[in-house]
């Protein structure tokens, strides 16, 4: 599941792309799946994450591409020359960390200029909802400790010197979901109506559904759980 459509920047054969705080590599394959000859590089602070990656690649072998290494790093120090990638990605993290500009100037300096810089947080009413409905949420370990309005990002980025492209919401139907897991934060695991609706949204992702797919769209731009930003470096 994708937080970016990357029909929406230029990629071409040997473009150097990190997905910083790569998880389990989903935009690392994405980016594999739009286009080949890609160098690819993942880096999370996660070991567990990393094996994952490194397992799900086995499923891409077959496909076109120049290089793919997923490492274990921090996004406050990352292991590439100034200037060295074309794209860099960095979905769901910045409302994780601490210190977000010291890690925005460091995706600045590994980034050519010209370079696009991919980053998405989650959306600012889905969000405030999630932090009402619930204190455990706010307060889960390695949980979110701010929300951003879009206003912020834009103006952070500007100040970074990154320009504004585009943005765009995803994921409605994942705003509904997390609303229900705030709600019933002790017992969600074992609920019947969390439970019911997980299986809808695997449901939605696995298995064609063009119908629930409409209706995401239309409700995307009010309820996307999460707000996509393109960018480019000065």
């Amino acid at each position: 599941m994708l937080t970016f459509n990357f029909s929406n920047i230029y990629l071409s054969r040997g473009d150097k792309i990190l997905d910083v705080g790569c998880g389990e590599g989903r935009h690392i394959f994405g980016a594999m799946d739009a286009q080949s000859g890609l160098n690819l590089f993942g880096v999370d602070m996660d070991i567990p994450s990393i094996e994952k990656s490194n397992q799900g690649l086995d499923f891409f072998r077959e496909m076109d591409f120049n290089l793919v290494k997923f490492l274990q790093g921090s996004i406050y120090n990352l292991p590439f020359k100034d200037n060295e990638l074309d794209i860099v990605i960095c979905s769901e993290v910045l409302e994780h960390l601490e210190d977000y500009n010291k890690a925005i100037q460091e995706i600045h300096r590994v980034l050519k200029p010209g370079g696009y810089f991919l980053a998405s947080v989650p959306s600012f009413l889905p969000e405030k909802i999630c932090w009402m409905l619930s204190k455990e949420y706010q307060n889960m370990p390695g949980g979110h400790v701010r929300i951003f309005k879009k206003s912020n990002i834009l103006k952070v980025m500007q100040d970074h010197n990154f320009s504004f492209i585009q943005s765009e919401k995803y994921h409605a139907f994942h705003s509904a979901y997390w609303w229900l897991r705030c709600i019933f934060w002790k017992t969600q695991e074992n609920n019947f109506l969390v439970k019911v609706y997980k299986k809808i949204l695997e449901r939605h992702i696995l298995k064609n559904t063009p119908i629930m797919d409409v209706i995401e769209k239309l409700l995307n731009p009010i309820l996307g759980k999460s707000i996509s930003f393109y960018f480019k470096k000065n």
